[in-house]
């Protein structure tokens, strides 16, 4: 199966059920009381973060839609809710709405979850509406409809340590020398299409995490060879090991890998970080030694190794060890917190004596009913006090007779006395 690490699907939550509009019918009683049940809630769409998933391309379908609620009956029989959906995702998927591009959540915990598209309200059976002067309403809720939305989702690898190197480092080997990983290694480039994990045990305490990220050339930043497509997976390591193939010119080398990863992030260059000189097995000694100094002179900690013989990991592997305990856990943008904004009444003049009310909340309750809305009427007239359309009639100067129009119907104004 071919990794994935970004991925559009669509979610949509069910649909809620319509409350029913029933009356009781009994031998002897030939007009009995109301007695519709309310709809079931629709399901909703969460996401939850699964470390036994390990790419996107694991989820199978584009578009994921929950359970609608049924529908309440008669004799006061409440619809079922719908069945919730739970997409599992791998740890460390970010979660974007792909028409705003807003943040909806960074799914990092084993078992984190995420609601993504919320199921709608069932509606209210006519039993709801009774009112010592309503004793019979004929009208009742429909199901509100589910959300639904595009999702982008994107994964950054949850790894203590990521190898950043050339095509033909010796990354791939590097890992699987040091850990349990199998990756495949072959002798030439691009062999590691995707990144790949391994587990460092010094000890039974003393456990991280590699991450191999695809060999990077230059020009990865402006998207030329794989480099670009995996640099997102070095977001969230705490260390940056940079494996320099001793043979070639590893001073060049680590100039321009350093460079690509700075153009992606330069805060990247701030994290700690670490050079491991591989195939010194290749050389002499005296040509180590020389290759040592001059990277060196670059900054960063070097540490020979040859990953074919084995000579110098175990000191690779515990520097990398302390630099991970001191490393605190890179931060990146969280998540935004959403401001509740109550959707106002605006009230627009047409023509003389014509009204309209835009108002999206009183709009969508309006939509929601159903039956004889003229029966409802002082049930709307309950409505638009509560919402305040009353009184932004009153203040726009409408006179009773007026035509005022909201969410498709048309009503003549009868202010409230």
């Amino acid at each position: 199966m071919r990794f994935q690490d970004v991925l559009l699907i669509t979610v949509a939550a069910g649909r809620g059920g319509d409350g029913a509009i029933s009356f009781r019918r009994e031998k002897f009683v030939p007009k009995g009381g109301p007695d519709g049940g309310d709809g079931g809630r629709g399901g909703s769409v969460y996401l939850r973060a699964k470390g036994s998933v390990d790419s996107l391309s694991e989820l199978s379908k584009r578009v994921y839609k929950a359970e609608d609620g049924e529908h309440g009956k008669g004799s006061g029989q409440h619809g079922r809710a719908g069945r919730d959906l739970y997409i599992e995702v791998p740890r460390g998927t970010r979660v974007y709405d792909a028409d705003t591009g807003e943040l909806l959540s960074d799914l990092v915990e084993e078992g984190q979850v995420v609601l993504v598209a919320r199921g709608g309200e069932g509606g209210r059976g006519n039993v709801h509406f009774v009112t010592p002067t309503r004793q019979a309403p004929r009208f009742a809720e429909a199901g509100e409809e589910g959300e639904k939305r595009r999702l982008r989702l994107e994964l950054l690898l949850i790894a203590d340590v990521g190898l950043v190197g050339y095509p033909n480092a010796g990354k791939s080997s590097l890992l699987a020398a040091t850990t349990h990983a199998h990756p495949k290694i072959a002798p030439y480039p691009f062999t590691t299409l995707s990144p790949n994990l391994g587990v460092v045990e010094l000890s039974e305490e003393a456990r991280f995490t590699l991450a191999d990220i695809p060999g990077i050339i230059e020009g990865a930043s402006q998207g030329k060879g794989l480099g670009l497509e995996f640099l997102r997976h070095i977001a969230r390591t705490r260390v940056l090991l940079y494996v320099l193939d001793a043979a070639e010119d590893p001073v060049a080398a680590l100039r321009t890998l350093r460079a690509e990863v700075g153009a992606y992030d330069p805060g990247l260059l701030l994290r700690p970080s670490l050079v491991a000189l591989n195939k010194v097995d290749l050389l002499s000694p005296e040509a180590v030694a020389a290759r040592v100094s001059a990277l060196a002179a670059e900054g960063l900690p070097v540490l020979p190794v040859s990953a074919l013989t084995g000579e110098g990991l175990p000191e690779l592997k515990e520097a990398l060890w302390g630099l991970v305990q001191a490393a605190p856990a890179p931060e990146l943008p969280k998540p935004a917190p959403k401001a509740v904004v109550r959707a106002g009444v605006e009230v627009v003049p047409l023509e003389e004596g014509v009204y309209e009310v835009r108002a999206p909340e009183v709009e969508r309750y309006l939509k929601r009913l159903k039956g004889d809305l003229m029966e409802a009427a002082g049930y709307l007239q309950e409505v638009f006090r509560r919402f305040g359309v009353e009184a932004a009639l009153r203040a726009k100067g409408v006179r009773a007779g007026d035509v005022v129009r909201i969410a498709g119907l048309e009503f003549e104004y009868i202010p409230e006395v």
